[in-house]
């Protein structure tokens, strides 16, 4: 949850903070974390808003992506606008309870409570933690102890990948929110359908150098990991 009091995210409980544990060691270059924005990523994105846990529908393959995910080593943040909130159609108590609900369906497939930031402001109020601006993101790395330049954001809008951009990390877009993919960003590497595709993306250059990382082809489709090795080992 992001306190807006300093412009700062919140401390997250110890229990609730990846950033307590100790990193995962990977090489240099390989990717460390995956931030997901949550409606239209996660859960089936509603017009009217997810205002009550009971309104929580999990997207087709999206607990499984999580779980493929962190069984790569992959530490998960989750970075989501809520102007519902600012708007006064969500409390910040409810909205602690949606993300409790989603928590438990994570730790039922074996994923840790990932770290979960939000911002309440409806756009009009230029918060600077409101994707596109960075906030989220600068907030969710300080919290798992990642370089933005080993960070992929998925999401299914532009601001997203704005935000991603900003913060200098890799983006993802996926189609299973609002949409068709963006307009091009810096550092965004396409469009797949959703993150169960991206999550199949990852795995395959999950020990590539992502300081070059590989671009899924315009059909949301990618070679497979013996044609990043050729690619990687060719000779201009």
């Amino acid at each position: 949850m992001a306190d807006h009091r300093a412009g700062r995210p919140a401390r997250l409980a110890p229990e609730g903070c990846l950033a307590q544990r100790a990193p995962t060691a990977r090489p240099d270059g390989q990717l460390q974390a995956v931030l997901l924005d949550r409606d239209g990523v996660l859960n089936v994105n509603r017009p009217d808003h997810v205002t009550r846990a009971e309104q929580w529908r999990w997207l087709p393959g999206a607990l499984d992506a999580c779980a493929r995910l962190t069984g790569l080593g992959l530490r998960l943040a989750v970075v989501t606008n809520q102007a519902a909130i600012g708007n006064g159609l969500l409390t910040a108590h409810e909205l602690d309870r949606i993300h409790d609900h989603m928590a438990a369906d994570l730790a039922a497939v074996g994923v840790p409570r990932p770290v979960i930031l939000h911002c309440p402001h409806p756009s009009a109020a230029r918060c600077p933690c409101r994707k596109p601006r960075p906030g989220l993101l600068t907030g969710a790395l300080d919290r798992l102890g990642v370089r933005p330049a080993q960070t992929l954001m998925v999401g299914d809008h532009e601001t997203d990948m704005m935000a991603a951009t900003a913060a200098g990390c890799w983006s993802l877009h996926v189609r299973s929110g609002r949409g068709g993919p963006p307009a091009a960003q810096p550092g965004c590497l396409g469009s797949v359908p959703a993150l169960r595709e991206a999550a199949e993306l990852v795995a395959a250059f999950a020990t590539t150098d992502w300081r070059r990382p590989p671009l899924p082809r315009p059909d949301g489709r990618h070679p497979g990991p013996g044609a990043a090795r050729k690619k990687e080992g060719a000779r201009p």
